[in-house]
């Protein structure tokens, strides 16, 4: 036999399983089962006090599994979920790309009608220390708002439940650690609550404010705390509103059951709870229709438009697209490049404000994310950086926010309704906020600016 011949005979064909990079973008939730550390009386509770799910399949992406979209809990499908029988979920909340559901040796319980936005990172037990009796849990209420790239520590306990429950809100950026916030206190952006230290009903921490003592959380002339208004209550109702809203659409855009359009690669005649399609939900994709006539901000429809040799932009459906990209957001840079230039878990949602326009994207980090929740649109030119768990977001509804060419925000960075000129820097953890500034600004780390006025530092 020839020598040919026998290295032929030793080499075996190679089957490579094209469809299995739709699996890999599922939420990670195979596996386990109910953890020997709850107790039997804990785990009752935690299944009924309230009504709650485990997060794994078939409660994946919709849960509970079959239910219909207007009752339903929607976790986006890059989800990350780590010990999924210790991650109980109430129906009829929103949880968006890329956050993290983490009960390594703890437990995370979410009641309904609540909204996990994108990036949040939830963990129950940081230290991964197994204890005897009591183990670490986060317990996250109802009507509760935790914000773009928010960090939750446990042991922590967000809001109440059902009838206990309140508006209760965690800001963009902010940290939870070790501490609890009470039904209907707020805690604004990359501000931070330590270990043992409640914030009582009522008050709202400040942005960039770390709170390690009962006397902080509680008195505000101290300063770092404040009776939450009028207007925080309303920004408020329209975040858990408008994401609830979401909720209901893109579980429908997964199971099929409106007239949001017809599935791609589903039969236009297939109905029910059957009609589950994760490249509906995945990568870059339309945004889900509105529900109700009464919700201008879902046109139905709206897709990522990205450039072609020949036809302009147009829009594109991209289910393995790593980044989250969804609704009204056009694009210049060749889609090929805008993911080669990205890091990990980056969602752009203009599924809200929009449209959301990018000229490049030169470099980003894990996590950064970009939003316009307030209803306004967001322009962001050519050359754009951003540094790791970054958070960029639009204006007020009927406003335009504008960011330059070969502008750079920091990691942690906080960006909210604010115009930056070309080539302006913004520093690591600053938190900018209704301002504009011109062409070449170099904003210092940790800065915080309200309507231009620089009022202090985040102290965290």
């Amino acid at each position: 036999m020839s020598r040919r011949s026998r290295a032929a005979r030793r080499r075996s064909p190679t089957v490579r399983p094209w469809g299995e990079n739709l699996e890999d973008r599922r939420l990670l939730t195979a596996g386990g089962t109910w953890p020997t550390y709850i107790s039997p009386a804990e785990l009752r509770s935690l299944l009924r006090e309230p009504l709650g799910y485990p997060v794994v399949r078939p409660n994946t992406p919709v849960l509970p599994f079959g239910a219909k979209s207007a009752a339903a809990t929607f976790i986006d499908p890059s989800v990350h979920v780590a010990n999924p029988y210790a991650v109980i979920v109430s129906p009829g909340s929103f949880v968006g790309p890329f956050a993290k559901l983490d009960a390594t040796s703890g437990v995370v319980k979410i009641g309904g009608t609540s909204a996990i936005l994108d990036n949040v990172s939830i963990t129950a037990n940081p230290s991964r220390a197994r204890t005897r009796g009591d183990v670490p849990e986060i317990r996250i209420g109802s009507q509760v708002v935790i914000d773009y790239g928010a960090t939750i520590n446990g042991p922590a306990v967000i809001g109440g439940f059902d009838a206990a429950g309140a508006p209760t809100f965690v800001g963009p950026g902010a940290v939870i650690d070790g501490g609890d916030v009470q039904a209907g206190a707020f805690v604004s952006a990359l501000a931070r609550v330590g270990p043992g230290v409640t914030v009582p009903s009522g008050m709202k921490v400040l942005p960039g404010a770390n709170v390690t003592s009962q006397a902080e959380a509680s008195d505000p002339a101290l300063g770092k705390v404040t009776p939450v208004t009028v207007a925080d209550l309303a920004g408020h109702w329209k975040s858990l509103t408008t994401n609830l809203s979401l909720r209901v659409g893109y579980a429908t855009l997964y199971q099929g059951q409106s007239a949001t359009g017809v599935n791609p690669g589903i039969a236009a005649g297939t109905t029910g709870i059957f009609n589950g399609n994760l490249a509906a939900v995945t990568g870059a994709n339309n945004e889900p229709g509105s529900p109700t006539a009464t919700t201008p901000y879902l046109p139905p429809g709206a897709l990522p438009k990205f450039p072609t040799p020949h036809r302009g932009l147009i829009g594109a459906r991209l289910p393995s697209f790593k980044a989250r990209v969804t609704g009204n957001a056009p694009i210049t840079q060749r889609a090929r490049f805008m993911q080669s230039n990205m890091g990990l878990q980056n969602s752009i949602r203009a599924d809200q404000g929009q449209p959301i326009g990018i000229g490049s994207i030169a470099a980003t980090a894990a996590g950064v994310t970009i939003n316009s929740p307030d209803g306004g649109a967001l322009t962001i030119g050519q050359g754009f950086t951003a540094g790791a768990r970054a958070v960029i977001l639009g204006g007020a509804a009927g406003t335009k926010t504008v960011i330059g060419d070969d502008v750079t925000i920091g990691p942690g960075a906080v960006v909210q309704g604010t115009s930056l000129g070309a080539g302006s820097t913004v520093g690591p953890l600053a938190y900018l906020l209704n301002s504009s500034f011109p062409a070449g600004t170099n904003i210092p780390a940790g800065a915080i600016y309200v309507n231009d006025a620089l009022v202090g530092y985040v102290s965290r």
